[in-house]
């Protein structure tokens, strides 16, 4: 079913009430870079092993929440159950996001990370699209979809930072037609887990579309 006839229908039939579980906020003590979760105590300007260890082409990354409870569950249904009606949901707790760690930061355009079109033919949709055009209208930004994915990838959960670098070289690729030089970018997606997507992201922004500073802006961190 199509997504605008899903958001028809959620109108017309409410959904059922959420189910009752937790909201986990991401707070600091964590990665400056990357921003994974600290133990409390740590300085937040820290940076983890893994950052200090490789590199991120990005200045940082920032989350709203932990992927768990009914943040885990909302993406979930949004992506893989075509219950369309919760994105708004969704887009709420990014703008939020956005508002207590990227606001005071001078960005010149939102970049949505892309999918494959095999992908994007199987959900029917890129919620880091829906999330970025979302951003883009509510906080008066350029919306820059910039880049395409050329390349699928094997299934990335087990891997690590890495190895998901490895698995990503050449996914990626800047479109014509974009002025990126010497612009600062928010890179938008919905989760980051080990970051490497984003940072080959970022990669194609700054080497190839002459972007001056990339950062990062999720819903969720796993």
């Amino acid at each position: 079913m199509a997504k605008g006839t899903q958001s028809f229908l959620a109108l017309v039939y409410p959904p059922a009430e959420l189910p009752d579980l937790p909201i986990v906020s991401l707070d600091p003590p964590f990665c400056f870079r990357c921003s994974k979760p600290f133990q409390q105590g740590l300085v937040y300007s820290h940076y983890c092993n893994n950052c200090i260890a490789y590199p991120r082409a990005f200045l940082f990354a920032r989350s709203g929440f932990v992927f768990c409870g009914l943040v885990r569950k909302v993406i979930h249904w949004v992506k893989y159950d075509q219950k369309y009606h919760l994105i708004p949901l969704l887009e709420e707790w990014l703008e939020k996001a956005y508002r207590k760690y990227i606001g005071g930061w001078p960005c010149h355009g939102v970049v949505p990370v892309p999918i494959h079109p095999i992908q994007f033919r199987q959900r029917g949709f890129n919620i880091a699209e829906e999330l970025a055009q979302f951003l883009s209208k509510h906080q008066k930004l350029a919306y820059l979809p910039a880049l395409k994915r050329i390349k699928p990838t094997e299934q990335q959960s087990a891997l690590t930072f890495m190895e998901r670098t490895l698995n990503l070289k050449g996914a990626f690729k800047l479109k014509r037609g974009f002025d990126l030089k010497g612009k600062n970018l928010l890179i938008i997606d919905d989760i980051i887990t080990t970051t490497a997507t984003v940072h080959e992201c970022a990669v194609m922004l700054k080497n190839w579309g002459g972007a001056k500073e990339i950062a990062v802006l999720t819903i969720a961190r796993s």
